[in-house]
């Protein structure tokens, strides 16, 4: 592996990459294609064909990655695996497991845990979805009706469990 660690003097303000295997990069602009990358810190990252563990940076546009952790202030990824999503503005297209953010854009996705405060969808998968306003077709195996069912089932089943066991090992007078 390479690693392009360097102090803040020292740092490029243009990293291309393609065909390799990076542990760090912290650059103004991060171009790759074909890589695999540790940790990105940058303004800017525009990737394709990339598996990268972490990144921090204000705009990035990704097509056909795997992301770990995705810190960002716009993000645009398109045919995505993505673990964590965390940004201002999100348009995505793929598999996530969680996505926090103000604006989801979303076509054809399946994400675990949805957050947002505007979510608009079209024909997107979710375990469950949180938002102030939700726009679209958004089919989520959690919603308010199935909540409340599981909440009033798992209150009955505590409660006739608690009884129980009173009823069975209580004190005896």
């Amino acid at each position: 592996m390479t690693n392009l660690e360097q102090s803040s003097e020292e740092n490029p303000q243009i990293v291309n990459l393609s065909q390799t295997s990076v542990e760090k990069i912290e650059a103004d602009l991060v171009r790759a294609t074909h890589s695999n990358i540790g940790a990105i810190q940058a303004a800017e990252a525009d990737m394709s064909i990339t598996a990268i563990g972490a990144v921090n940076c204000q705009k990035f546009d990704a097509n056909r990655v795997a992301v770990g952790a995705l810190n960002s202030g716009q993000a645009s990824l398109e045919t995505a695996a993505v673990g964590i999503l965390n940004a201002s503005h999100v348009d995505f297209q793929g598999e996530a497991l969680v996505v926090m953010a103000d604006t989801v854009l979303a076509q054809g996705s399946s994400i675990g845990v949805a957050v947002a405060r505007q979510i608009r969808a079209d024909n997107i998968r979710a375990g469950l979805v949180i938002g102030r306003e939700i726009h679209g077709n958004v089919d989520a195996l959690i919603n308010q009706r199935s909540a409340l069912l599981a909440g009033v089932l798992g209150g009955l089943v505590a409660g006739l469990t608690l009884l129980a066991g009173r009823l069975l090992f209580g004190r005896k007078k």
